[in-house]
């Protein structure tokens, strides 16, 4: 365990736990790591994608982060784990594996003086979150004073995010011979008109005040190309600001394609979440920090886990921006700040 934090991260950024890969290394490497600290573990939820819950004591702060990430994509110019300066470079590096490997340094430094805290790692966070809501059901969650979860803010404390929801939307058609069209019903046209509803809309909710995003991010149709397509299917990813639910969004939508066939869904979603920007946490963390609170345009657990805990701050090393790019890397001395705080916070947090 004689290790400083960038090499812990290094350590992770080389382990693949993208929704596509098997997740066994990377929690048989950080079940490990907590386990030779002396904490108790219990692993919870999904075998394939499972949550950890780790321990010591009964009370006390928990730190939040996912192990998941998403898949590494195209346009890299450096290497996983490449250290360049003072950056350390590979997906995961802000999103979120740095904070996890704070937290594993915090975890260390905490059970040299035996503090009561948690440690609350998820695996499918990126995809639907399910590895939150089976930690609602453990003590960690049900005990914990206040949660911190490090996701990247550039280390300022965030208060209030947006939720997120996955929308489906559905076009059908005839097939037919490309060669007479007439005889067919092509449904990715059918979606092309549908898709221009989408936009007006977005531009409507945003002119009217709403911070609304609506991405067209995925879209499915046809077989070949001389034949009619009778089907198309597009993912919508909407971005719904507090206190906005996803309900009014599918209103509006549906309202705009009145007149036009077709079939929508929302087969997931995560609400906004919003938290007091003077609880203690939060306060105890920008006096510390000497930043100020702020609003994240993405979606975190907070959403899951405020049900159970009231006191919730969302803060970590790295730059949103940097999350899903290309060349994503953290900054060794934001790494070292947000170790410091995870420290502080929890010790804090023990006396009371």
């Amino acid at each position: 365990m004689d290790r400083n934090v960038t090499e812990t991260l290094i350590d992770l950024l080389l382990i693949e736990s993208d929704h596509n890969a098997k997740k066994k290394e990377m929690i048989d490497y950080v079940v490990g790591w907590l386990k030779t600290l002396g904490l108790e573990v219990d692993l919870v939820g999904d075998p394939n994608n499972p949550a950890i819950s780790a321990y010591n004591g009964y009370n006390g702060l928990a730190l939040s982060g996912h192990l998941d990430t998403v898949p590494i994509g195209s346009n890299w110019t450096m290497e996983q784990g490449e250290v360049e300066g003072n950056r350390i470079y590979g997906r995961g590096a802000v999103d979120m594996k740095g904070a996890c490997a704070c937290m594993l340094h915090a975890a260390k430094a905490l059970m040299s003086e035996d503090i009561d805290f948690y440690v609350l790692f998820t695996t499918d966070e990126e995809v639907r979150m399910t590895g939150a809501r089976s930690l609602l059901h453990t003590h960690a969650v049900k005990n914990a004073s206040g949660i911190v979860i490090g996701e990247p803010t550039d280390l300022k404390v965030a208060y209030k995010e947006k939720g997120v929801s996955q929308f489906d939307l559905y076009t059908y058609g005839r097939t037919a011979h490309a060669s007479m069209p007439q005889l067919g019903d092509n449904a990715i046209m059918r979606m092309y008109r549908l898709l221009g509803k989408v936009d007006e809309y977005a531009q409507e909710a945003r002119a009217s005040g709403k911070d609304l995003t609506i991405g067209v991010n995925v879209i499915h149709g046809g077989d070949k190309s001389n034949v009619i397509p009778d089907q198309c299917h597009a993912e919508i990813d909407v971005r719904v600001p507090f206190p906005l639910k996803s309900k009014e969004v599918e209103a509006g939508l549906r309202q705009k394609f009145k007149g036009h066939e077709f079939e929508l869904r929302v087969p997931h979603e995560v609400p906004a979440f919003q938290t007091d920007p003077g609880s203690p946490l939060i306060t105890s963390a920008l006096e510390q920090l000497g930043t100020q609170t702020i609003e994240v345009p993405y979606a975190t657990e907070a959403a899951v886990y405020c049900t159970e805990v009231k006191d919730i701050l969302i803060c970590g090393p790295g730059a949103p921006s940097l999350a899903h790019a290309p060349d994503e890397f953290v900054e060794k001395d934001a790494l070292q700040r947000a170790l410091d705080l995870y420290i502080r916070l929890a010790k804090q947090a023990a006396q009371g």
